[in-house]
């Protein structure tokens, strides 16, 4: 059975992780997947360690705190966007590691528009332990459904690929 303080200290990780991506501290958000890596489900793309986490994050549009363009790690500097993560399940897994599925769902708000959806989905994390603490092994995103992300991402996901490619 999977112990109360490893349970919180995982989803802490998960938190943080998404925390990381709507303020645009992308250097911080890179060094929790060091020794890992962002696998988009169905599409074929992987992002590896903390080169891959920035070269995702590139695709990421951010802005200042009067909607004018930003640089990531910049003060201030937002994506304009909340990551929601809910119902959060962490768990051993058969061979004795440790992960997690949760679901996500990204909203922004650009200028005067209404907030809307940019996307959702799951997440199913692995994790690893060494001397500094639990990381992430691997993200598995599983994108259920996109919204219009113009201002959010500088690039479509998946560019071309018809709907069911990406399942």
């Amino acid at each position: 059975m999977l112990d109360y303080a490893t349970e919180y200290t995982l989803r802490r990780l998960i938190h943080r992780s998404t925390r990381l991506q709507d303020v645009g501290r992308v250097e911080d958000l890179a060094r929790l997947f060091a020794r890992g890596e962002i696998v988009f489900a169905g599409v074929g793309e992987v992002f590896v360690g903390t080169d891959g986490v920035r070269a995702l994050m590139r695709r990421h549009l951010f802005y200042d705190a009067n909607g004018n363009p930003a640089n990531p790690e910049s003060h201030y500097a937002t994506g304009r966007a909340l990551h929601y993560v809910s119902n959060i399940d962490v768990f051993t897994t058969e061979d004795g590691g440790l992960g997690a599925e949760s679901h996500f769902l990204i909203v922004q708000q650009h200028g005067n528009r209404p907030p809307r959806i940019i996307t959702g989905g799951r997440y199913r994390d692995s994790f690893g332990h060494s001397d500094e603490g639990f990381h992430f092994q691997r993200r598995i995103v599983e994108v259920h459904f996109i919204g219009e992300t113009a201002a959010y991402l500088s690039t479509h996901p998946w560019g071309e690929l018809s709907r069911a490619a990406r399942r």
